[in-house]
């Protein structure tokens, strides 16, 4: 099955004001429902992912983010260190620590059939290659994530 992926939003500094372009994007397949995402969806919802609450927005909680997993399968923490700029990405074999400046996009969609959770990537390089994924990210943070790693005017 087929769906509109959504709006891609542009925002752009002219002139010390923002600017807002609008494209609708090609329709393709869920990102949720493509092979290398299916195989660590499909194995379900950890034991121990968050509660997770759609259609709500809520701020980070002053403890990690943990319950999710990594495109191997693998538990993942998120840390946001604010003091430092730094996003802690844990797992039981390391903790890569990233400078939130160093982040080029943060993408998320709904996991279909578990809207309540997404799954996400930080784009850490130029390209699409280098996107890190973490799947069963509660829905009522994601905006907080964004606004966190990017800065609140820095998406759509």
């Amino acid at each position: 099955m087929r769906h509109l992926v959504g709006l891609f939003i542009f925002v752009s500094v002219s002139d010390g004001h923002y600017r807002q372009d609008v494209f609708v994007g090609q329709a393709k397949e869920r990102l949720s429902k493509q092979r290398p995402h299916c195989l660590i969806i499909d194995k379900g919802k950890p034991d121990d992912a968050l509660p997770a609450r759609k259609g709500r927005k809520e701020a980070l909680p002053k403890v990690p983010l943990s319950g999710m997993l990594n495109k191997l399968g693998g538990k993942v923490r998120l840390t946001f260190k604010l003091e430092v700029d730094q996003l802690w990405i844990g797992t039981r074999e390391r903790t890569q620590k990233v400078q939130m400046s160093s982040i080029q996009a943060v993408v998320s969609e709904p996991i279909v059939g578990q809207e309540e959770y997404h799954m996400l990537a930080f784009q850490l390089g130029p390209t699409e290659q280098s996107r890190y994924w973490i799947y069963w990210v509660p829905a009522q943070y994601v905006e907080a994530i964004k606004d966190t790693v990017l800065g609140q005017w820095q998406y759509p």
